[in-house]
């Protein structure tokens, strides 16, 4: 099995990052294949009316950090889609720790890949995410007339 540069990974990461994931400030740690581990900073902005982390935003950073475990097994160019996603809020993210989302694909399959995400506040587990991802071919597509 062959290694992953961290630092190059990083640096793609952050030199090609989507402006919502840059609204959310997720910033990679780490990526192993099949694995890979993501931080979102805590601040006022993404939290809700009792100070805790929005649910919408640590949704966001499963389903990201789960796509980047994916691609350290596909490749960046496989086109994949979120299928479905269950998340279960154990315990409210207040600050000031950031949350630290570890993603592990369990099931790396040709068409449907499988896995979880555990988000940790500090050392409290405030959330745990299962998604399906489906993979999809350029030979599926429609062509065009």
């Amino acid at each position: 099995m062959s290694s992953i540069d961290q630092a190059s990974v990083r640096r793609q990461w952050d030199k090609e990052r989507s402006h919502f994931v840059e609204l959310l400030d997720l910033r990679l740690e780490s990526v192993e294949k099949g694995k890979a581990v993501m931080r979102m900073p805590y601040r006022s902005q993404i939290s809700n009316g009792t100070g805790a982390v929005h649910g919408g935003a640590i949704v966001s950073l499963c389903d990201t950090v789960f796509y980047v475990a994916l691609a350290s097994l596909y490749g960046r160019d496989q086109d994949t889609t979120t299928v479905s996603l269950q998340c279960n809020f154990l315990a409210p993210a207040v600050g000031p720790d950031d949350l630290v989302a570890e993603a592990t694909v369990l099931r790396a399959g040709r068409r449907i890949c499988y896995g979880e995400v555990t988000v940790r506040s500090g050392s409290k587990v405030v959330a745990h995410t299962t998604l399906n991802y489906l993979n999809t071919y350029p030979d599926e597509k429609p062509k065009k007339k």
